[in-house]
């Protein structure tokens, strides 16, 4: 046998074994990316507010999903929000909007069906555009009526949802860990629910 034929079927056979490796290799998929909207029944809670009911608002945004290894994945996001409170036996409206950037751990359980189950956890970063309050006929920014809000909000999300190919419906609840402003001992609570759309 001389060097050619050697050679060749060396090739050969790393060829075929590199084939029969990655075909045993999970494949990860590419990152997905899409875009959420829905609604936010949003209130605070403290020593400083009781009674509050929802401000009910928009949110919505980007997100991409990371899969790093079977039905895990890393989802960081970034959603316009609008939060805040009202006090109906004030009518008094707290009007706090936020640029939510929620890095959230996703799991996505494997099923047969069309349709499958996910769930997500992880932190929520909140960085405030606006904060305004209305009280009655007077309406103005919160520093106005003596609420000095601070300019960062931390908190955590968990929630879950269910995808149906591109489509998917999701809910979460959202808590601020943090006081909305240094003078008034009140932080955030929201319930999120979202649809969603992958590209």
């Amino acid at each position: 046998m001389n060097r050619r034929t050697v050679f060749v079927a060396a090739a050969v056979l790393a060829i075929a074994g590199a084939q029969n490796v990655s075909a045993q290799a999970p494949l990860v998929p590419h990152p997905t990316v899409g875009i959420l909207a829905g609604v936010n029944l949003a209130k605070v809670s403290g020593s400083d507010l009781s009674g509050a009911s929802n401000r009910t608002g928009f949110i919505g945004g980007l997100f991409v999903t990371f899969h790093v290894a079977s039905g895990f994945g890393i989802e960081p996001e970034a959603l316009f929000s609008m939060q805040g409170a009202k006090d109906d036996a004030d009518n008094v409206t707290l009007k706090l909007d936020y640029v939510q950037v929620p890095v959230l751990l996703r799991y996505d359980f494997p099923t047969h069906a069309p349709a499958h189950p996910y769930l997500m956890v992880g932190p929520s970063f909140g960085f405030k555009t606006q904060c305004k309050i209305d009280s009655g006929s007077a309406s103005g920014d919160c520093k106005d009526f003596d609420v000095t809000p601070k300019s960062f909000d931390m908190g955590g999300t968990a929630g879950a949802g269910v995808a149906f190919g591109k489509l998917s419906v999701s809910a979460r609840y959202t808590m601020g860990f943090s006081k909305i402003a240094d003078n008034f001992d009140v932080k955030n609570r929201v319930i999120s629910v979202l649809a969603g759309l992958a590209f």
